[in-house]
């Protein structure tokens, strides 16, 4: 099966014109998108393959791709598909440190930069990075473990959070975290990495000042929306004071805030007053960016669903909404393969200069791995998926 998924060439169709994923050169393999040298300096760095036998960190990595890719839900599906005896992958994912599949995202990342800076995009509009958080279950036998163990549960449930910045204009994922469940996104925000000149959106679980600040000082922008308080119930009464009917911006000001790190900063901030034409819901947003309108502002809010739409993309094509690993370690390296196959596509369709989207990709290598597994089980000459019939009805 490995043999097959590192040579299989696929011919994508989408919308009824052909988009051919070129030979070699451009329709490579998901593997063959991870740059050897590299991977083995990685190996030697983290010397990760200290006291390996047979089953090394470059297999490994294969079986977990191909494990989500085909989507194997178990140990014993591995097992009976990939021919990788259960308890020496269950071993592999315990012992391996995961810190060394997030550094291989960075490489693969790396790479991604690399080929969409060669491609013609328009510098001068600023790259919009969405910021959220997602829950996925894990096992229960991590329940006793400080913080794994699920909110408002009687049963013995555990969870871990993903924690994401995606790019919404390239569509990969820029930076991710995995971290126990009860761990609040605003300390942890802190620990995310931050790129000079982008703009960042986010919802109000990051309403934390020092976040805000690290932000501006890097040398970017952020857009986000104020909880609800009383100091803003107040200001937005007498906003709408007289045009209680009126819609779109409301209210284009300072933002003041009443916390000790905001009145010692020189920070200028701004704050909105936005209703929606369509719900009528009032929304209070507050940015570093005072060049942009404040139409614009509110625009650039509404592209923080992207990061949403990620979670269920990865949550329904990757199956992550519940990792049967039983082991911290070996669940963040599940988390950090699925952020990898993620990028891989992506990376994928860069390089082969695919329309379609990262679905499509994905689909075509599903497909082309389930003809093969039907063309050697020797089907009925009169069934149509036999390849010499399939020959006859596409002509």
């Amino acid at each position: 099966m490995f043999d097959f998924f590192l040579r299989k060439e696929i011919n994508c169709k989408a919308q009824g014109r052909a988009a051919t994923m070129h030979k070699h050169g451009k329709g490579r393999s998901l593997f063959q998108l991870l740059n050897r040298k590299k991977f083995d300096a990685l190996v030697k760095k983290w010397d990760i393959d200290k006291g390996v036998r047979s089953f090394s960190t470059w297999e490994m990595t294969q079986a977990l791709i191909c494990s989500f890719v085909m989507r194997l839900e178990s140990y014993r599906c591995v097992q009976r598909s990939l021919g990788i005896a259960d308890s020496t992958f269950g071993d592999a994912l315990c012992r391996r440190h995961y810190g060394f599949f997030q550094d291989l995202c960075d490489l693969v990342l790396l790479e991604i930069r690399a080929c969409s800076e060669s491609r013609k995009i328009k510098k001068a509009i600023r790259q919009i990075l969405a910021i959220d958080s997602s829950e996925i279950k894990v096992h229960g036998s991590l329940f006793d473990e400080p913080g794994w163990k699920q909110k408002y549960t009687i049963s013995h449930q555990a969870a871990c959070k993903l924690h994401v910045v995606w790019s919404v204009d390239g569509q990969w994922i820029d930076d991710f975290l995995v971290t126990p469940v009860r761990c609040g996104d605003s300390p942890i925000s802190l620990k995310l990495r931050i790129v000079a000149g982008k703009m960042y959106v986010f919802d109000r679980a990051y309403n934390d000042y020092d976040f805000w600040k690290k932000i501006v000082e890097t040398g970017s922008d952020f857009v986000t929306r104020l909880k609800d308080c009383a100091r803003n119930q107040v200001l937005q009464k007498k906003v709408l004071r007289g045009r209680k009917d009126k819609c779109g911006i409301l209210y284009d000001g300072s933002f003041k805030s009443t916390s000790l790190a905001a009145r010692k900063s020189k920070i200028k901030l701004r704050h909105i007053i936005y209703r929606d034409p369509q719900s009528k819901k009032i929304f209070h947003f507050v940015t570093s960016d005072r060049k942009a309108t404040a139409k614009t502002i509110a625009d650039i809010y509404k592209k923080r669903w992207a990061v949403e739409l990620l979670f269920r993309w990865l949550k329904g094509h990757l199956d992550i909404r519940r990792l049967p690993t039983k082991t911290i370690n070996a669940t963040k390296i599940q988390l950090a393969v699925a952020v990898l196959v993620q990028l891989l596509l992506q990376l994928k369709k860069m390089i082969d200069k695919f329309s379609g989207t990262l679905w499509e990709v994905l689909r075509e290598i599903r497909t082309s791995i389930i003809q093969k597994i039907l063309a050697d089980c020797g089907p009925p000459d009169d069934c149509r998926w036999n390849p010499s019939v399939g020959a006859g009805l596409k002509s």
